[in-house]
């Protein structure tokens, strides 16, 4: 490694590290948020257009938001996203502090905090495969599903500490202050640029651009698609676990921290798995762990009455596998894509990935008011097993194993 490449992947480490004290922040405000919100309407309907608001501006913008990734620049892009987002929280803060706060007051606001999110993601995912090496991007994938798990685990239990002895308005101010923290590092390290300056080219071409790169590649597509239509089964599990917790099984806030516990706790494992682990046969891995993913779904949806034990167990196992295969997958697209794309295809990734879940969202909640949180759990469990098995064997799936770099594309053709 040279001392320039040894420079840069110091600085990433200090931005990482700066992103992570805020993540530690904004777990623990979001689990504060949505206990708030869950006492405040029980209902799995207004819980799911809660999830939908914050999420609905990635959705949208967040193909267009990797383009402004790759246009402008990243270190400033990501400072200021940081700061409006803080200045969304100090804004609840005063609500919850001076007024009687409405449940619509804090669905505008977590819109508002979507949309600077939807400009802050892909710029900070854009920077790692242009500051660290491309030997230890896999090794730095799973070392941020880790930490990020672990800081997610911990979350949820400061929260519910908290709850006990400060007001919302009071633990709130921790995601302030760790969002001014995640600033100091981003003053100190310099963020390479990729941009080529001599190309002069339109919106619409360099979004068009990351479009083509996707339908070429063989497999990448089949891959995104299965993404979508799993992560539309799977969103149940993420919007309506508090609800399914705190009413069907007549659960505490402590109970709902000691199943997010093993869930978050899921992470960690994963993120120490793939941290240690490469898998080389990048098809097989996926589809073979969608299976004991979709087993630990059916594992929570059939747990007897008051037994959170194995709700925790299950979401475990759903999780983990989940960070495994994001892992193994987001390593092979990084390698394979110019590091002046990386903002615009991170964006169509996430947006083909994640379209279906304010859809499932919506329908999660509105169908479970007639059937159930277990039996939508259960139904969507039997259905991923199904579809995983037809993409095995009717898409092109497992050829994601033959993806190649460009450049490594170009050194084979003239060999």
């Amino acid at each position: 490694m040279s001392q320039d490449d040894k420079t840069k992947f110091k600085g990433y480490l200090m931005l990482w590290i700066g992103q992570l004290v805020s993540l530690l922040g904004s777990s623990v405000a979001q689990f504060v948020i949505i206990w708030w919100m869950v006492l405040e309407t029980e209902s799995t309907l207004y819980l799911s257009i809660a999830y939908l608001v914050g999420l609905a501006p990635d959705v949208v913008l967040t193909p267009f938001a990797g383009v402004f990734a790759d246009r402008w620049n990243r270190k400033a892009l990501i400072m200021i996203m940081d700061f409006l987002q803080a200045s969304i929280t100090l804004v609840l803060i005063l609500l919850f502090w001076f007024v009687d706060v409405s449940y619509w007051q804090v669905l505008v606001l977590l819109g508002l905090r979507g949309v600077f999110q939807a400009f802050h993601r892909p710029a900070v995912r854009a920077i790692t495969p242009s500051m660290v090496p491309r030997d230890k991007l896999s090794r730095i994938n799973g070392l941020n599903f880790l930490f990020t798990g672990l800081i997610n685990l911990i979350g949820p239990v400061v929260a519910a500490f908290l709850l006990e002895f400060w007001k919302i308005s009071q633990i709130l101010w921790i995601d302030v202050a760790t969002f001014i923290l995640a600033i100091i590092p981003l003053l100190m390290v310099k963020v390479p640029s990729v941009k080529k300056k001599q190309e002069k080219r339109s919106f619409k071409d360099e979004f068009v651009e990351g479009l083509v790169f996707i339908k070429k590649t063989r497999g990448l597509l089949p891959l995104f698609m299965l993404a979508a239509v799993l992560i539309l089964l799977i969103t149940p599990f993420n919007t309506l676990l508090p609800y399914f917790i705190i009413f069907d099984h007549l659960g505490e806030a402590t109970d709902l921290a000691f199943v997010t516990m093993f869930v978050q706790g899921g992470f960690l494992m994963g993120g120490i798995l793939t941290s240690i682990i490469e898998f080389k046969r990048k098809g097989t891995t996926t589809i073979s762990f969608l299976y004991v993913l979709f087993t630990g779904y059916a594992l929570v949806a059939l747990t007897p009455k008051g037994l959170f034990w194995i709700i925790a167990i299950g979401g475990f196992i759903m999780v983990c596998i989940t960070s495994i295969i994001i892992v193994t997958v987001q390593t092979t697209i990084q390698a394979i894509i110019p590091l002046e794309m990386q903002g615009r295809m991170d964006s169509v990734v996430m947006t083909l990935a994640f379209a279906a879940t304010p859809i499932g969202m919506i329908l999660s909640g509105a169908i479970a008011e007639f059937i159930g949180t277990a039996n939508i759990f259960l139904a969507c469990s039997v259905l991923g097993i199904i579809i995983v098995t037809a993409s095995w064997f009717f898409t092109e799936i497992g050829h994601i194993e033959e993806m190649k770099s460009p450049d490594e594309s170009k050194q084979k053709t003239m060999s």
